[in-house]
């Protein structure tokens, strides 16, 4: 008859470590200060600081510490992959099927549907559109699933209708940027990405005059160099390669429009460089 497997198992490596006795020097990598950016020696390995520099997802803490307190842990590892689906791109909702959820947890179709169904009770998420695609999820924060407002850690977007563009000419249309993943077909408008900002204190800032925002003013004055809107409008265009005439006449009228709502230049400047990363990501994964 086979022996039953004993209900406790320790962890390999654990055993062989005795509780020592209370010494801060102990361990010299915890008396490193913060920021110190160091590395010492310690029973074989290199322990010290380590900055992230690029392809890292920003997620409050919140998340982990919060949120784990009401989760279990298949419902963590639920939350964790929207959340990289979501706020990791600069949004706070995503669009994923069944079949890649279903991949990255490493759960079968039933089970990840009663841990969806979790999250939407305890009102992490919400399914808010489904197609050939997937399902569109909103994604909400620790604090929001709470009750709560976000705070001041979190840049929101601005409230703005969702105009829909209209169909440029032919002869306009905007190029897509090297190494996409398709051709914008002849005739449509290729979605831009948004900018990120939050409505807070209303710092000063350089507004254009009553004519430019009437529309009266040549656009040549508002490129010209040495602009700030001008300066600003390019870096957006670029970052969303477009540099045609079209492209750049978009750009300046947002940059125009959050200049007079009284966005400062520098969080500006810091929401186009977002856009510039996630457009190059998505080049990089569109390059066969």
């Amino acid at each position: 008859m086979r022996r039953a497997e004993p209900y406790y198992r320790g962890i390999r490596g654990s055993a062989a470590l005795a509780t020592d006795r209370l010494a801060p020097d102990a361990v010299p990598a915890e008396a490193l200060e913060a920021g110190e950016m160091r590395r010492v020696p310690f029973a074989g390995e290199l322990l010290g600081a380590v900055r992230v520099r690029s392809a890292f997802a920003p997620i409050p803490l919140d998340v982990f510490d919060r949120a784990s307190a009401v989760l279990e842990a298949e419902e963590q590892a639920a939350y964790l992959h929207l959340l990289r689906l979501s706020y990791a791109e600069g949004r706070n909702w995503c669009r994923a099927g069944k079949k890649d959820l279903m991949a990255r947890l490493r759960l079968s179709e039933r089970r990840l549907l009663r841990v969806l169904d979790a999250l939407v009770t305890k009102r992490f998420a919400r399914p808010l559109h489904r197609d050939n695609r997937g399902t569109l999820w909103r994604v909400y924060l620790p604090a929001e699933a709470a009750g709560e407002r976000v705070g001041d850690e979190v840049l929101l977007g601005r409230a703005a209708p969702a105009a829909v563009p209209a169909p440029l000419p032919d002869e306009q249309v905007a190029r897509t940027r090297s190494g996409a993943r398709a051709n914008v077909a002849a005739g449509t408008p290729r979605a831009a990405p948004g900018l990120v900002v939050r409505d807070g204190e209303r710092p000063p800032s350089r507004r254009p005059s009553p004519a430019a925002v009437a529309g009266g003013a040549d656009r040549g004055d508002c490129v010209r160099r040495g602009s700030l809107e001008g300066e600003l409008a390019r870096a957006l265009a670029a970052a969303r390669g477009e540099r045609d005439a079209t492209g750049l006449a978009r750009a300046e009228r947002e940059i125009r429009d959050l200049l007079a709502e009284g966005q400062a230049p520098a969080r500006i400047a810091a929401c186009i460089e977002t856009v510039r990363r996630r457009a190059a990501r998505a080049a990089g994964e569109g390059t066969p």
